[in-house]
C-alpha cells in the first residue's frame, strides 16, 4: 500500500495531478481541494495516497492533508460509494462542511453536492453521524466563507472557483461581514 508520495508536482489540473518521485511520474487522481492546496506548491511537496486495486485497474487517488484521506476512507465505508465518488463529494464540499452536514444530519447541504441525491445523502447521515458527532458541537459557527460559499454553490458556481474566489475577495473587500458585497466580488474574479 502506498500511504504518501513525496515528490514535485510535473502537472496538476482539477482532477488529476503528475508527481515525480525520484524520477517516476505517478498519475494521481485528485480532489479539488487538493488541486487548489497544491496548485501553486514548488520543490517537494507530500500527497497523502490511497490506492485502489480493481480486477482490471490500479489507481492512485491523493490528498493534502491526512484529514482529508480520513474523510475518504469513511465515505469508502458507505453503501454504494467507491474511490470515484467519494473524490466526487469531497471535491463538491470542504471537509469540515462535510463532516458537520453529516453530524447534524443535514440532508439539505449534502445533496447539494453535485452527484449526491437524497437517499445517498440519508445513507452517508445514517452510516457516519456517530463518526463525527464531536463535530456537531462546533456546527453553530460555520464561519463566513461557508456561508457566502454556500451562496455560490446555490448560483451554481463551481466549488473550487468559488472557494478561491472567496479567498480573494474577503482580502479586498472592506466590509468582510456584508454577505452580498462579498459574494458579488467573489463572481467578479470568476467572470
Amino acid at each position: 500500500m502506498i500511504d504518501f508520495l513525496e515528490g514535485t508536482i510535473e502537472e496538476i489540473n482539477e482532477k488529476r495531478l503528475i508527481i515525480n518521485v525520484a524520477g517516476v511520474g505517478y498519475g494521481v487522481n485528485i480532489t479539488s481541494g487538493a488541486c487548489n492546496a497544491l496548485h501553486d506548491k514548488d520543490g517537494l511537496v507530500r500527497l497523502y495516497t490511497y490506492m485502489s486495486v480493481r480486477e482490471n485497474a490500479m489507481e492512485l487517488f491523493g490528498f493534502a492533508s491526512p484529514e482529508e484521506k480520513e474523510l475518504f476512507l469513511a465515505l469508502l465505508n458507505v453503501e454504494g460509494i467507491g474511490p470515484r465518488a467519494a473524490t466526487n463529494i469531497l471535491s463538491g464540499i470542504s471537509v469540515d462542511r462535510l463532516k458537520k452536514a453529516i453530524a447534524s444530519g443535514d440532508e439539505g447541504i449534502l445533496t447539494q453536492v453535485p452527484g449526491l441525491g437524497p437517499k445517498k445523502a440519508r445513507r452517508l447521515i445514517v452510516e457516519l453521524k456517530d463518526k463525527f458527532k464531536s463535530v456537531a458541537g462546533t456546527g453553530e459557527e460555520a464561519g463566513a466563507e461557508d456561508e457566502y460559499l454556500e451562496a455560490l454553490l446555490a448560483l451554481g458556481f463551481n466549488y473550487a472557483k468559488s472557494r478561491e474566489a472567496i479567498k480573494q475577495a474577503l482580502k479586498t473587500v472592506k466590509d468582510r461581514n456584508n454577505r452580498e458585497d462579498v459574494v458579488r466580488e467573489a463572481i467578479k474574479r470568476m467572470a
